[in-house]
């Protein structure tokens, strides 16, 4: 019996991964058409690998990102290592192709995941050194932070990754992100680090590494100055940059970017090799294209900035700046990753903060208010309804999109409501040549349609858990709490992990989780208990039974039952769609 009821309470839960919906299932969308520039620029992912020089090789088109090869003296040294186990095996069986020499080291130019979660693999069974910026480490570490269920799924949306063919052309910076419910994943910490710049010679060759900030704070570049060639991670590739992520980001600073592309344009390489999108050669050439890339991101910064200071709001900031026509056409700069209105948007945000500048915007009315007065104007929802189904008539389909919005923030089983969003949603995917709104409208249209919620249906493994410290997962945890079940609770719960001799105390006080290192006063506590890490970071991850992993801790007080019953109250809410409302 106390079984059946410690699983009733710890079955759910889930604090490291989203709940999943089926496994990541490619999705039909048939009849869906394909914007011919972006089908054009597939072409910018062919799966080859590029001799950039005698010695170094850029892989492209195996996974989002490309992993570069440089061939050393005695060794190998890897630059970036693709976004899974599997991808970069793919790669790993090219390189081997061209020299089987030892991986002597593996760099990484910054922290996400596309770059570094298949070093197990191209370390090849070796025990290279990890070179990366002092930064990075813990940037990864986030991938477990608070924010990873909401990231999770937005990044499914955004890269399509529950679309067939027909949906998912490319992901605007590579083929597609290879990561699914079968992937896996080999992260290794860096062993050597660095803050501004690092001189290093492996297997022979002498490399610069230079902090350079733009689309991560840690993102560094790697400068051959033998072969006057550069790896610029992510601050450049062929498509205009994501000042903005959809997905979900902390601030990107416009100006560090384009300063830190002034880096480059300063040491005029012969080679440009990005983790994105093919490299480029020729002096000129590179310094023409970068010229306009960095001008294009200042242009947004500075008119932007000047914008603001007009007293523009965001919405006016995306009506009347425009990128420059030079600029607009530029083959390079074309939007099939960011978006200079998305762009304008943060950078409004980024340095003013959420409020526009409206009165009307001090105190807004609450959502359900505002469904129920454009209700009210259109003469009720029945009126409503039928104005939607007008404009959609005309092919009106963003109007429809937000109509469509309040009739089911009203009365979600709107069943004709639902199906006039399904339709907008797939025609604005399929005009857009803009990959991640595309996937995001697709992908919205068939979670509505099939009944589904894309997530990240990834588990880590046992061996990537351990790189990760407990402190993350109790972040986790204490933002996970519901707040209405523990109104009027106050207990301490204190957890030894035996293994590694770390302690941290769960104090849930009338609604919020304090979290501690240390154990409570004995006196103090509800529950004291002494588990291993591992096994607690598996529980979490939904690799071990919950019923069997507290079974088996041990209880200087309290028990199992009432621990699960106290773990019950963190278990991640459900995740809603754009129109839904929560229920209070």
């Amino acid at each position: 019996m106390v079984k059946k009821l410690l699983f009733c309470f710890c079955i759910t839960l889930l604090l490291f991964a989203c709940k999943s919906s089926d496994q990541l299932t490619k999705r039909t969308t048939k009849g869906v058409n394909t914007a011919e520039k972006l089908s054009r620029h597939t072409l910018e992912f062919e799966k080859k690998i590029y001799q950039v020089t005698e010695n170094i090789y850029s892989a492209v088109g195996f996974g989002l990102a490309n992993s570069i090869m440089i061939e050393g003296e005695d060794g190998l040294i890897i630059v970036d290592t693709m976004e899974t186990n599997e991808e970069a095996a793919k790669v790993l069986a090219e390189f081997r192709k061209i020299s089987d020499k030892p991986v002597k080291a593996i760099i990484y130019t910054h922290n996400h995941v596309d770059h570094v979660m298949g070093a197990k693999i191209l370390a090849d069974g070796g025990n290279p050194e990890i070179y990366a910026h002092e930064t990075t480490d813990y940037y990864v570490q986030r991938i477990v932070n608070k924010m990873r269920p909401i990231i999770g799924t937005r990044s499914m949306r955004m890269f399509g990754n529950y679309l067939d063919q027909n949906g998912l052309v490319n992901a605007g910076i590579g083929p597609f992100l290879g990561v699914g419910a079968e992937t896996t994943a080999g992260y290794l910490k860096p062993t050597k680090t660095f803050s501004h710049e690092m001189d290093v010679t492996l297997a022979g060759v002498k490399l610069k590494l230079i902090h350079a900030a733009g689309e991560t704070n840690d993102q560094i570049y790697v400068f051959v100055e033998e072969q006057n060639l550069l790896m610029c991670g992510d601050n450049y590739y062929r498509t205009f940059p994501n000042l903005y992520t959809i997905r979900g980001t902390p601030f990107r600073s416009l100006k560090s970017w384009y300063k830190s592309i002034d880096i480059i344009r300063d040491l005029r390489p012969e080679h440009l090799v990005p983790s994105h999108s093919r490299p480029v050669s020729g002096t000129n050439k590179i310094y023409s294209i970068l010229t306009d890339y960095r001008d294009a991101i200042q242009f947004v910064h500075d008119q932007g900035i000047r914008g603001i200071n007009q007293g523009m709001t965001p919405d006016e900031l995306v009506e009347y700046i425009k990128l420059p026509e030079h600029l607009a056409s530029s083959p390079y700069l074309q939007e099939f990753y960011g978006k200079v209105s998305w762009s304008l948007r943060a950078l409004f945000v980024g340095n003013l903060g959420w409020f526009s500048g409206d009165s009307a915007d001090l105190q807004p009315l609450p959502r359900n208010e505002q469904d129920r007065l454009m209700a009210d104007l259109a003469g009720g929802e029945e009126n409503l309804l039928a104005k939607a189904e007008n404009y959609a008539e005309k092919g009106a389909h963003q109007t429809v999109l937000q109509l469509t919005g309040h009739l089911l923030r009203l009365d979600s089983k709107n069943s004709a409501a639902k199906n006039l969003r399904i339709n907008a949603l797939m025609a604005l995917g399929q005009k857009e040549e803009n990959p991640n709104a595309r996937h995001y409208y697709l992908t919205e249209a068939i979670e509505i349609r099939d009944g589904i919620l894309a997530s990240e249906n990834v588990k880590p493994s046992p061996e990537l858990l351990s790189q990760f410290p407990l402190e993350s997962f109790f972040t986790l945890i204490a933002v996970s709490l519901d707040a209405g079940a523990s109104s009027d609770m106050d207990k301490q719960v204190g957890i030894w992990f035996t293994d590694v001799d770390q302690a941290f105390t769960i104090h849930v006080r009338r609604g919020v989780a304090e979290i501690r290192n240390g154990l409570p006063d004995p006196d103090d506590a509800d529950i004291l208990v002494s588990a291993e890490s591992g096994a607690f970071k598996a529980m979490l991850a939904k690799l071990k039974s919950p019923v069997t992993t507290l079974a088996g801790f041990d209880y200087e007080k309290g028990n199992a039952l009432l621990f699960g019953m106290f773990l019950k109250m963190f278990e991640p809410p459900g995740q809603k769609l754009a129109y839904q409302t929560i229920e209070h």
